[in-house]
């Protein structure tokens, strides 16, 4: 664990190899699928330049909830973040073969979503292999230790000639590995050209020590391990409603 830890605070993200093992990565895959399956009974599966996601797994699967808790998962998370872990929410994201540009141009995820001791990670769980060709993860090992930089979201046209796609690291992954990456990171996905989907689940997590800067952003604030430090009645509702 102490390697893992090392490696994250040097480089900004970390590969955690096998967590899950392929007969749960199997019931995990067909949840997956249950869910898109749903979600496009309501017509709710349009893709935007062959991406499709939507929030919250653990709203539709008892077994997803399951896996936010899993200790295997929960005991790297502590090595980076502390024992007190807090769930801002998660995200189902399938890639298919698409030829227009990515949604997911190199960017920092903390303005989109800022905590006032910058605790926030991400844990990419893999279902299936992610490869340069069906648009794996790209980094900037060690850019996290830049800070907030201005500029850093998806639609500024210059960051993204500063950080171009051909010189970031591929993080090519099996099913059951997870990607963990710090939310100053410099990091983005280009469109998959394979005939095999890029499925993961992105879990955002930061410090029960840690709090949003604006408590009116929206988070399920689920306390997966230890304990929320910062939680109050009016959080405790996910939104808290400003006054008029």
């Amino acid at each position: 664990m102490d390697k893992a830890r090392e490696f994250f605070k040097e480089n900004g993200y970390y590969l955690a190899k096998s967590v899950f093992t392929p007969q749960e990565v199997a019931t995990l895959e067909a949840e997956f699928d249950r869910i898109v399956e749903q979600l496009a009974s309501h017509g709710e599966d349009k893709t935007e330049n062959g991406v499709f996601g939507t929030r919250n797994v653990h709203q539709y699967s008892g077994i997803w909830m399951a896996t936010l808790l899993e200790p295997r998962f929960l005991d790297l998370v502590e090595q980076f973040i502390g024992p007190d872990i807090v769930l801002n929410h998660n995200t189902l994201f399938v890639k298919q073969k698409s030829d227009g540009e990515t949604p997911f141009h190199m960017h920092q995820d903390w303005s989109y979503l800022p905590t006032q001791s910058d605790t926030m990670i991400a844990g990419m769980i893999h279902l299936g292999v992610a490869t340069a060709e069906n648009g794996a993860l790209r980094v900037y090992p060690g850019s996290h230790r830049n800070g907030r930089m201005e500029g850093s979201r998806e639609n500024n046209p210059d960051f993204h000639a500063k950080y171009s796609f051909e010189k970031a690291t591929i993080i090519e992954a099996e099913p059951g590995d997870v990607t963990f990456f710090d939310y100053f990171i410099v990091h983005g996905s280009e469109t998959s050209d394979s005939d095999t989907p890029r499925k993961v689940v992105i879990a955002r997590m930061f410090s029960g020590k840690d709090r949003k800067e604006d408590i009116h952003q929206y988070s399920e604030n689920i306390v997966l391990r230890g304990w929320n430090h910062h939680t109050t009645a009016s959080t405790a509702r996910k939104v808290v409603m400003k006054q008029e």
